[in-house]
């Protein structure tokens, strides 16, 4: 044993290598293979030079050019002008102003002094007639002016439920308009358009027109409110007016009867006057030796005629003069309708011109509507023709990368065809060992005795 206590060197190990060689037929295929796919390697790359993508067509570009040029339909303009005319004009009709009915002054009759005679043949003295002094005071009566139709009598009248009628409405439209926009977006995506400028175009005219009908509800849901309302108010205020008239009758009716009664009673006084002065002339006439039977006919026929033609001139004067007073009233009250006849006549014609407002702003949006399906189905030609652009634009890039990568197609169906040739390739092996110790070969020797030895004791 060696000094140091080392471990002992590690057994010797076999070492085999291996050659392998192609065959000398077919080393030339190979050789040829990595040659061409060197030198494709090494080529330079090959830009495409065409169009990849196809611009928008002339049409299409016109088309745009219309939807971008399109503004406000002019009926649109000439319905706002007449809706801000009938709205005005209702409003300015609502000042109706109403005439003043005034009655005329009834004058009291003027009673002549009536003078009795004596007889012709007595030489009666003359009698001093009687004086009324009765002065009527008629009042004068005057109608007082309606109510106004201003912005609050219309926000009195007006119903509270009109804004809730609306927003129903308003909300079944936009139900209606999310629908019709479902739809149109399902077929889109069924025709592989959504999300293109055709569908883009269409959402945005569908939520135009959604905002366009929404105001048209909130428009004619305020405007038929505010008629109603003004109908009302024009009801309510006629039976005002009614009342009024009636009364102001009634106020006339009682004046003139108090006048003709306070002249009954003046008269009947005047009478009783009258008839004392006769007898204070029948006395006197008496005490100068006439008859007083005589004396008093004489006087009271002088008396009774001169009264009743007094009576009878001042009656025809009251009713003269009351004839006349109605006569006015009446004809202040036909001047009053006939003013109010013509108010209601300009209501109805505002009226119309707020409907014929309504229908050109549906003429401007179904001239509109028609303009725009025109354009959509014109869009839809053109963009066939660019679908078919592309599709040719396409085609020829990919004729293009065929050609480019033809080469290399080839060298692939090549490479294939060798490897699946049946192509044994020769190989050489050498194994190198060390040759075994004299220990090991007498252990062998060895075991291999014993093994012998138990072989042959059975």
């Amino acid at each position: 044993m060696g000094k140091g206590g080392g471990s002992p060197p590690p057994p010797p190990t076999n070492t085999s290598v291996t050659q392998t060689n192609l065959p000398e037929y077919a080393k030339p295929y190979f050789e040829n293979i990595l040659n061409r796919a060197q030198a494709e390697s090494y080529r330079a790359y090959t830009p495409y030079q065409g169009e990849r993508l196809a611009g928008y067509t002339p049409q299409q570009q016109g088309i745009q050019a219309e939807v971008a040029g399109m503004t406000q339909p002019g009926q649109f303009s000439a319905a706002t002008n007449l809706a801000s005319t009938a709205g005005l004009g209702s409003l300015a009709a609502g000042q109706y102003a109403p005439g003043t009915f005034g009655a005329a002054n009834v004058q009291a009759p003027n009673l002549s002094n009536i003078t009795i005679g004596g007889p012709q043949t007595v030489g009666a003295g003359g009698i001093q007639a009687a004086q009324t002094g009765y002065a009527p005071n008629l009042s004068q009566f005057q109608m007082a002016a309606p109510q106004q139709f201003d912005q609050a009598a219309a926000q009195q009248y007006m119903s509270p439920y009109m804004q809730n009628v609306v927003n129903v409405q308003q909300q079944e439209a936009i139900r209606e308009a999310q629908q019709a926009q479902n739809l149109v977006n399902l077929g889109a995506a069924r025709q592989g358009t959504y999300g293109g400028a055709r569908q883009l175009l269409g959402q945005t005219e569908a939520s135009r027109n959604l905002a366009q009908q929404l105001g048209q509800i909130q428009a004619t849901g305020q405007q038929a409110a505010f008629q109603q309302a003004q109908e009302q108010f024009e009801r309510d205020r006629a039976a005002g007016m009614t009342a009024q008239q009636a009364n102001l009758q009634a106020s006339l009716g009682v004046q003139e009867l108090g006048a003709q009664q306070g002249l009954q009673t003046a008269l009947a006084n005047l009478s009783n006057e009258q008839q004392a002065r006769v007898q204070s002339e029948a006395n006197r006439l008496q005490a100068q030796g006439m008859n007083q039977e005589s004396a008093l006919r004489t006087a009271l026929a002088n008396q009774q005629a001169g009264l009743s033609v007094q009576e009878l001139g001042a009656g025809q004067s009251m009713q003269a003069q009351l004839a006349n007073q109605d006569a006015a009233l009446q004809a202040q009250q036909m001047r009053e309708q006939s003013r109010q006849f013509a108010g209601t006549l300009g209501l109805q014609g505002l009226a119309q011109a707020g409907q014929m407002a309504g229908m050109l702003g549906d003429l401007g949006t179904a001239s509109q509507q028609a303009q725009l399906q025109r354009l959509a189905a014109q869009e839809a030609s053109a963009s066939q023709q660019q679908a078919l652009e592309q599709q040719r634009l396409d085609l020829a890039y990919a004729d293009f990368l065929r050609q480019r990568d033809y080469p290399m197609e080839q060298l692939g169906y090549y490479s294939n065809l060798l490897r699946g040739l049946p192509i044994q390739l020769g190989s050489t092996a050498t194994t190198y060992a060390q040759p075994p110790s004299l220990i090991s070969q007498a252990g062998g020797l060895g075991i291999g005795a014993l093994g012998l030895s138990q072989l042959l004791g059975r």
